[in-house]
């Protein structure tokens, strides 16, 4: 419809919100724009949001990720930040930071949020793009809505009307802290599957494999404890779920999702996390662990393959695993970290993968590849 949806401000380090825009895309003139959190009473959403905010500070919710889009439905999907400034100053849930939000196409108005971590203090924002597809779920047909968050859980709503399909359930969280005038958010949101139980995280919410000098001399705390020295939690400030996009298989059905496993405070390496969940029931359909920043976006293709790249110091292979079982296939060593999404396309009948290779920032091994595989004719798979 000649309309651009950008989200804004990439970022929450002392902003007064994230933009979402809509823009002509022939003339640049701007035709609506909505605050992630919203100011004061000029700004849709301020009777839900405002309350929600106690305190001087205000700050935070920047839009890191493309957001998703539904024309007939008439939504745009975008995935929200977290607050930031000073906690004890921003008493409250802090909306719309940490959620999805909803909003008209036409108008930008908001048609729902869902809001994933209350009160945030351990930089668990919503950083990757929502994914949407349509299932099945006990015989009735569902719109529906995939988001990994940083907090490493996986939310699975119905897009129409932002409640979940499956159970998320309001989890009582410790409240224990010593800074003077935190007030930490007594529950928080945790899915569930289908059947009931716990709904399995995208990467460890506790830590695991931590050094013997670090355990010595710091403290395992449960997530979403709130923050004190000396502390060892899972995830870490850099994930769970980080700005990998999720994919979705249509023939297997399943979402593929990467993720990082490295506990704040840890003193080791992070391990990629890459996993196959079944959204019709929640459930854990397969995983696979390997060395390295599971920070990658993933691709499946129509013959049952999936490929993903890991981030490494080391080795930043190119995986393809069976998309149904799991099962390794091949890897490919690119010779420093693979961040970055892969696509699939064909020329001639001959269908290809194409991945970058680079990753050097934050003291990781630079690369500066862009690589292309051409994909046999038969391919194994098994459903």
């Amino acid at each position: 419809d000649g309309v651009i949806y950008v989200g804004t401000t990439r970022s929450e380090s002392h902003i007064a919100g994230g933009y979402v825009l809509a823009i002509d895309a022939k003339t640049g003139e701007g035709i609506w724009n909505f605050n992630t959190v919203p100011q004061d009473e000029t700004d849709q959403g301020w009777d839900i949001a405002g309350p929600t905010w106690v305190g001087g500070e205000r700050n935070g919710g920047g839009i890191w990720e493309t957001p998703a889009i539904d024309p007939e439905l008439g939504m745009v999907y975008v995935a929200v930040g977290n607050p930031f400034g000073d906690s004890t100053k921003r008493d409250g849930m802090n909306l719309f930071s940490d959620s999805i939000i909803a909003l008209s196409l036409e108008e930008g108005n908001l048609e729902w949020y869902y809001q994933q971590v209350h009160h945030d203090v351990w930089d668990y924002d919503s950083g990757n793009q929502p994914v949407l597809f349509d299932m099945e779920v006990d015989g009735q047909d569902v719109k529906a809505l995939a988001q990994a968050s940083k907090n490493s859980w996986l939310y699975i709503l119905n897009r129409e009307t932002g409640e979940p399909v499956h159970p998320i359930i309001e989890t009582p969280v410790s409240t224990e802290t010593d800074v003077e005038g935190e007030v930490p958010y007594p529950t928080q949101p945790i899915p569930h599957k289908a059947n009931g139980e716990r709904m399995e995280p995208v990467s460890p919410v506790f830590p695991t494999d931590i050094p013997a000098q670090q355990m010595e001399a710091n403290e395992l705390v449960e997530q979403f404890t709130p923050i004190g020295p000396n502390q060892i939690f899972s995830p870490g400030y850099g994930g769970g779920a980080n700005y990998a996009p999720i994919s979705y298989g249509k023939d297997t059905g399943y979402l593929y999702i990467n993720a990082i496993d490295q506990p704040f405070n840890s003193g080791r390496d992070p391990k990629g996390y890459f996993s196959a969940y079944d959204p019709t029931t929640g459930e854990l359909i397969w995983r696979q662990i390997f060395e390295g920043y599971g920070q990658a976006g993933s691709v499946v293709t129509a013959g049952g393959i999936v490929f993903v790249g890991a981030g490494s110091n080391t080795a930043g292979y190119f995986y393809a695993y069976d998309a149904y079982t799991g099962e390794e296939l091949w890897k490919f060593n690119t010779g420093a970290g693979v961040f970055a999404s892969p696509s699939v396309y064909v020329i001639d009948g001959q269908e290809y993968v194409t991945v970058a290779s680079g990753g050097g920032s934050r003291g990781r091994r630079g690369g500066d590849l862009i690589l292309v595989f051409a994909l046999p004719d038969k391919i194994r798979f098994s459903k």
